[in-house]
């Protein structure tokens, strides 16, 4: 009987050692994709302020309050929030004739390297289609 618990205990033991090893992450395997939004790197204060400054300035340019909502919660979340001021800035000039990009509708990440501007087009464009609904 002794002899059976000892190879039972062992074959539990190898068994969950085999089970742990089998989950540690490949090293040469890449490293899974994180989301990041806004939050990952500045406080909830920047986003909140630079977030409502874009809010007021999107319904000033003439939206609907609910579009502008849906949009200010994509922006302020996919941008920093010194890029989230930057496009309150113009947003009358580049919000109402967003929704024509064909690229926009599928992501609001821009391509690797892009610039501020770039973002800005891409992930206002992204949700301005997402948001289209709630237009004025």
């Amino acid at each position: 009987m002794r002899k059976f618990i000892v190879t039972t205990l062992l074959a539990v033991t190898v068994s969950a050692g085999a089970i742990a090893y089998a989950q540690v992450m490949d090293p040469m395997a890449p490293a899974p994709m994180t989301a990041t939004d806004a939050r990952s790197h500045a406080s909830d204060q920047e986003v909140g302020e630079a977030r409502r400054f874009y809010r007021a300035e999107c319904q000033q340019s003439g939206e609907s309050t609910a579009f502008c909502e849906c949009v200010t919660a994509g922006v302020a979340q996919a941008l920093m929030p010194e890029e989230v001021r930057i496009a309150a800035r113009t947003v009358d000039e580049r919000l109402p004739a967003q929704g024509d990009a064909a690229m926009s509708s599928e992501t609001d990440a821009a391509p690797m390297g892009a610039n501020s501007a770039d973002r800005i087009a891409q992930v206002e464009g992204h949700y301005a289609d997402a948001c289209a609904q709630f237009r004025g």
